[in-house]
């Protein structure tokens, strides 16, 4: 049993100091406080979010922004007690900055006070914490992706030229400060304020206008979202419970167990990738492992900084967003190095293999095998965290990975060259003209069928 469930570490009291109410029931059934206040504050966030929907679909923006923020506020404290003063700290005091600041350098200024605190926090947490809890600093971490990203808008909308902005840009922009209780609602409404997911202020803003749902075009009624919900929670439950069922099974410390490398090299690398992957390439991976995240990377970090050190400037963020044990920093490097690798075998490799489909399908294994192991291999030091153990998988393999990765990115380009932009643009054309006769060629019926698909396919996207 957790010693969390009595007498909690005192050192956790600067960022962990619940509400006990759940105690008992924690001390019957043996789970720790801090995971059974958490899962009770995401259950009834479900059933709170439909009577929300369904009791404020009609009132103003100010009624809603209300009562979102103080429901956040109320499960806030449930979960961390008097440690929510960080969430507060980070939060006005960047409110205070984007007020303060031209808006030509208050994405900056943000970010350097965001940022800078929460790696204080965790900072003082690594040095002094004994034992391990579902903290603040979690909702820190959403709150300073939150934040950044509003400054960022702020910074699109009132500090840059429209013509230099992205479609993306142009589309969350934010024109004018805003308000403190709209602010409020962006940062602590009870929706996200636990565990996320980010998002850009200009969805929050049209939830509170209730503009967020496109309405019917019958009955001119907004769609009701109750059956995409359910499914997404079903689907939630499913996956939370094949991870609850497998996951004893399947520990990331299979891949140091003695009697695991005992095995051959291959056996090890099987068991080590069925503990750690999903996804066919590598890049899919990283956008899927967790996708707000790599948006919020991309927008804050990566679109905003100049020059060939973009990459390494999103996965160093990264890695300090997440704390300062050194595994965490040995796997964004090497998934950095890793992406630049990746990218430089695309396009040096890739067109040569789109003359048929055979060519193409065996690209698509390769680059799926190859991913599934890098996903292993980068990713062991992100579980264990410190020094020594992080070097576990790279010694075992004599960093030959790194050294691959290494010879890609530098040497590939010299021995297969990538395919000349002129050359790429003729295979558009002649692709666009193939496409074109074969529409010409195909009857009504054909024709009408494949807008149906497209068009339903765009819609689901």
């Amino acid at each position: 049993m957790s010693s969390l469930n009595d007498e909690p570490d005192e050192n956790n009291h600067i960022f962990y100091d619940p509400v006990t109410l759940l105690r008992p029931i924690s001390r019957a059934t043996g789970i720790s406080l801090d995971q059974l206040n958490f899962v009770t504050v995401l259950f009834v966030s479900f059933g709170l979010g439909y009577w929300y929907r369904l009791q404020f679909r009609d009132a103003n923006r100010t009624t809603r922004a209300a009562v979102t923020t103080g429901i956040g506020l109320f499960f806030s404290y449930f979960c961390y007690g008097n440690a929510i003063i960080h969430l507060f700290i980070n939060g006005f005091g960047s409110y205070i900055l984007m007020v303060a600041i031209p808006p030509q350098h208050v994405h900056k200024a943000v970010f350097a006070f965001a940022m800078g605190y929460l790696l204080l926090i965790h900072a003082y947490r690594w040095m002094y914490q004994k034992t391990y809890c579902l903290d603040v600093t979690g909702s820190m971490m959403v709150a300073v992706g939150k934040i950044t990203l509003l400054a960022s808008a702020i910074h699109d909308g009132m500090g840059r030229d429209e013509k230099d902005l992205s479609a993306g840009q142009k589309r969350d922009a934010v024109k004018e400060i805003p308000s403190l209780l709209d602010f409020a609602s962006y940062m602590f409404n009870f929706q996200t304020v636990i565990v996320g997911p980010m998002n850009h202020y200009h969805t929050w803003s049209t939830f509170l206008d209730l503009k967020h749902v496109p309405k019917d075009d019958k009955t001119g009624k907004p769609h009701d979202p109750t059956s995409t919900a359910m499914l997404k929670f079903e689907m939630a439950i499913g996956f939370s419970v094949v991870y609850t069922i497998l996951s004893p099974y399947l520990p990331m410390s299979l891949t140091s167990d003695p009697a695991t490398n005992e095995y051959n090299l291959l056996v090890w690398w099987l068991i080590t990738v069925a503990a750690s992957t999903f996804g066919q390439n590598y890049k899919e991976m990283v956008d899927n492992w967790n996708i707000w995240t790599v948006a919020w990377l991309r927008r804050v970090v990566y679109e905003r900084v100049d020059g060939p050190y973009r990459t390494l400037a999103v996965y160093v963020t990264g890695a300090a967003w997440h704390g300062l044990a050194v595994g965490y920093y040995f796997s964004f490097l090497t998934s950095a190095l890793f992406t630049l690798s990746a990218a430089t075998f695309r396009r040096c490799m890739r067109h040569r293999f789109l003359d048929n489909a055979m060519h193409k399908l065996m690209y698509d294994i390769f680059g799926m095998v190859v991913s599934k192991f890098a996903i292993g291999y980068i990713h062991w030091p992100f579980f264990v965290m410190h020094f020594w153990p992080s070097l576990f998988v790279y010694r075992k393999l004599y960093m030959t990975p790194h050294i691959i990765a290494l010879f890609i990115y530098i040497y590939l380009p010299q021995i297969f060259p990538p395919q000349s932009k002129s050359k790429m643009s003729s295979s558009s054309i002649v692709s666009s003209n193939s496409s074109s006769l074969h529409t010409e060629k195909s009857d009504t019926s054909q024709r009408s069928t494949r807008f149906e698909n497209s068009t339903r396919t765009a819609i689901e996207k």
